[in-house]
């Protein structure tokens, strides 16, 4: 069997720039190495900018596949739905979706025209046993993760169980990516996952949705063995020579320490590259921070999220205290670890004087880079449910989660309040930090000043815009642009 990949990877409501942002794609990649390995065919069409209908269909036919197979996250999936109608009774060819997005909204995805299956969780053997069937003419309704519809008749199949010993399945496959697509950032990283899987709650993550589907749901969280890891990222430099750094794409590295003290001294030993990795403040000690640093960590990135404690606790559900936060951040800071601070804004119960209490946060712990979102409440995640039982769901065109924008109707903040925030994140952490220098009575006059210039309706709206875009232009952003994260 011939399989083509489509993957698209752009965003539409960010400005669009000249310079490519495309980067791997890992579970792609694996997609790709389990067909080839069982003697399958593969191929991608990388999108990093808009295709054209016409364009599209020549590029798809022109690669002769048996099988088309897209993968979609939520904010990716609305191009899907328009390229599969592009295909739709044009391309006769079967097409399958899989990812984050059909895996929590299957019943949504097996609807839209012009998709005939889809794979719901990992899909390494769903999607073999699928191309399998295919070729040999066998029916393809009993495969065990598959979703179906056509010919008048759907089918869903139980989900099967997690792939436990992630060092049976083969490395990647980076052949299939060109780097001409990439961001300038991207051609000289290595990006791998050690594991799979987070087992936390937070409401606004899709992990607790992807975990509760499997009948092993228990075995959610698995780790490469450390010699895996290593193997994987000496075989991809004996081919990329270039790569100059590693990017661990998992969600927590250090979230099993015994692994991470094995880990550690070997990929010091034998790969001996820095690397970018993210961490969970909560979960790390002088230990971790010091494995870390030895092992060349040249960046750690840690979500705040919010820097208001009530909010953080009963709205987000991520139990850490304050004192967690910042004694994480000035550990990184004391074995000269770079850090980045990861934020959201834009959460259903959040005033504007909550959303400052992040960025007062990160002026006290003073990460590297500070990154800001506004709040997206993917499907049935539990934010979301609040959102829809509130009635505050709204614009659902954003396919980024870097827009600045706010997709609800709020309760406490307004859509241009979201905005500022977002738009002055770093200056505002900047102005913050300079205050709290002051000596402690000044201080607290000086930041119920800017609270109250932020907040109060007596500011013109425009007025105080056009003093905080003044500032913007006057930052000096060298200090804020050395982490490659």
């Amino acid at each position: 069997m011939k399989v083509t990949f489509v993957y698209t990877d752009y965003f539409e409501t960010q400005d669009l720039i000249e310079e490519s942002q495309g980067r791997v794609y890992l579970g792609i990649g694996y997609l790709s190495a389990f067909l080839k390995q069982a003697g399958h065919r593969t191929e991608l069409i990388h999108f990093t900018r808009p295709p054209e209908r016409e364009s599209f269909l020549e590029e798809v036919g022109g690669t002769e596949p048996d099988l088309v197979a897209f993968s979609a996250t939520t904010l990716q999936f609305p191009k899907v739905r328009m390229l599969c109608s592009w295909m739709d009774g044009v391309l006769q060819m079967p097409k399958v979706c899989g990812g984050v997005h059909p895996t929590i909204c299957p019943e949504e995805v097996v609807e839209v025209p012009g998709i005939d299956y889809v794979c719901v969780g990992e899909g390494e053997v769903t999607l073999l046993e699928l191309c399998d069937s295919l070729e040999s003419g066998r029916p393809t309704d009993g495969i065990a993760g598959l979703w179906g519809a056509g010919d008048g008749r759907t089918f869903s199949n139980p989900v099967r169980p997690l792939v436990r010993d992630l060092d049976e399945l083969p490395f990647p496959d980076r052949s299939i990516f060109n780097k001409e697509k990439f961001a300038a950032n991207q051609r000289t990283r290595l990006s791998v996952m050690a594991s799979r899987g987070c087992p936390f709650e937070c409401s606004y993550c899709c992990n607790h949705l992807q975990k509760s589907i499997y009948p092993n749901s228990r075995d959610y969280v698995r780790f490469r063995s450390p010699g895996n890891v290593v193997a994987e990222i000496k075989a991809a430099l004996v081919n990329e020579p270039e790569l100059d750094h590693v990017r661990f794409e998992d969600d927590i590295l250090t979230l099993d320490r015994r692994w991470f003290r094995e880990f550690a001294p070997l990929f010091k030993e034998k790969v001996g590259l820095p690397f970018i990795c993210n961490a969970r403040v909560d979960l790390l000690n002088e230990e971790m921070v010091s494995l870390m640093a030895d092992a060349g960590c040249s960046a750690v990135a840690m979500g705040i999220e919010s820097g208001n404690t009530w909010l953080r606790k009963k709205v987000l559900l991520r139990d850490m205290d304050d004192s967690k936060i910042e004694r994480a951040f000035e550990l990184c800071r004391s074995y000269g670890i770079p850090t980045v601070s990861l934020n959201m804004t834009g959460f259903p119960r959040e005033t504007l004087s909550m959303a400052l209490d992040t960025v007062k946060m990160n002026a006290r712990v003073q990460p590297g880079l500070a990154q800001v979102t506004a709040l997206c409440p993917f499907p049935k995640t539990s934010i979301y449910k609040v959102c829809e039982e509130e009635d505050m769901l709204g614009d659902a065109s954003l396919d980024t989660l870097f827009s600045g924008r706010s997709q609800l109707e709020l309760d406490s903040m307004t859509a241009a309040q979201v905005e500022m925030v977002c738009e002055n994140f770093v200056l505002l952490m900047v102005a913050y930090r300079r205050i709290f220098r002051l000596p402690w009575p000044l201080a607290r006059a000086a930041e119920k000043v800017t609270d109250l210039f932020l907040g109060s309706r007596l500011v013109p709206g425009r007025l105080r815009s056009r003093i905080l875009e003044r500032a913007r232009a006057r930052l000096d952003w060298k200090h804020f642009s050395g982490i490659d994260y």
